[in-house]
């Protein structure tokens, strides 16, 4: 009897269902979003971070005269930005990335572009939410400091220290070694030498660079002074791919003899491994 009378009852009879709380979870939301839009919570839910300045290009002073040069001769750069506040005394050095040129054809045509020729580097902006980046709320850590933006240029992760002829006749310098000891030596000429922290990073082709030279950046300081290495993207597995070759070791080692980067390598490695495999492993 129960369920025909049920049945007989009237649609507006029907028990009314509740209405899932979500949505008055939602309108809420809304409308605190709405009100914070012109109350004390407006600098962090809708803020616009400042507009980044541009930080010249600071070319490296005797390139010449010192053989540290860009594979088409000219000199290598970098971008420098004075920290302030408490990041005054504290140092982030950052070495650009960007691949490897490893026959004369490809160091030939990357003359042509930043990543051979300082000609064509420009003024940047040190911005975004990483480490290089200027907004406090984003970069709390380091937004301060002193940042440098260290150009790449010389195709061999700021490594080789050779020549060679491209077909048109002109001279290809390989001479990442070179910059990056004296792009370090200037910055310390400016201020780094002082410094009460230092970071040194890379990515990429960079932060390969960086494991080459991260001791030689720490003992450039004293002991007392905290100095760390970070690789961002710099670990590049030595595995077959899909088509069953080792294609990194091949780059590596026509890299490592074409531009002469036995220099930068551990001795006690080179003592019982080939240079190509001692970059492997680093």
């Amino acid at each position: 009897m129960a369920a025909a009378t049920e049945q007989l009852l009237l649609p507006q009879e029907q028990p009314r269902r509740r209405r899932p709380v979500w949505g008055l979870a939602v309108a809420a939301l809304l409308l605190v979003l709405l009100l914070a839009a012109a109350g004390p919570l407006r600098p962090r839910l809708f803020r616009t971070p400042p507009p980044a300045e541009r930080v010249a290009l600071t070319l490296l002073s005797g390139a010449k005269e010192k053989g540290a040069v860009c594979v088409d001769g000219t000199p290598p750069g970098y971008h420098l930005q004075r920290g302030s506040g408490d990041g005054a005394d504290r140092w982030l050095v950052h070495l650009e990335g960007g691949g490897w040129c490893s026959t004369v054809k490809e160091c030939s045509d990357s003359r042509l572009s930043t990543k051979g020729s300082s000609n064509f580097m420009k003024p940047i902006r040190f911005m975004g939410n990483g480490i290089l980046g200027g907004d406090q709320l984003q970069n709390p850590d380091f937004y301060n400091w002193n940042k440098v933006y260290v150009r790449y240029c010389d195709g061999a992760s700021f490594s080789g220290d050779a020549e060679a002829q491209a077909q048109d006749g002109t001279t290809l310098y390989f001479r990442g070694l070179r910059i990056y000891e004296a792009v370090i030596d200037e910055l310390m000429e400016k201020g780094l030498a002082n410094a009460t922290q230092a970071l040194f990073t890379g990515c990429s082709a960079g932060a390969l660079s960086m494991m080459l030279h991260c001791d030689d950046f720490r003992a450039r300081f004293p002991q007392e002074v905290s100095v760390k290495c970070f690789a961002d993207a710099g670990f590049f597995l030595d595995e077959k791919d899909i088509s069953g070759k080792r294609s990194l070791w091949s780059l590596y080692d026509r890299v490592i003899h074409l531009q002469n980067v036995r220099k930068v390598l551990p001795k006690d490695c080179l003592a019982n491994k080939e240079p190509t495999e001692v970059v492997s492993i680093v």
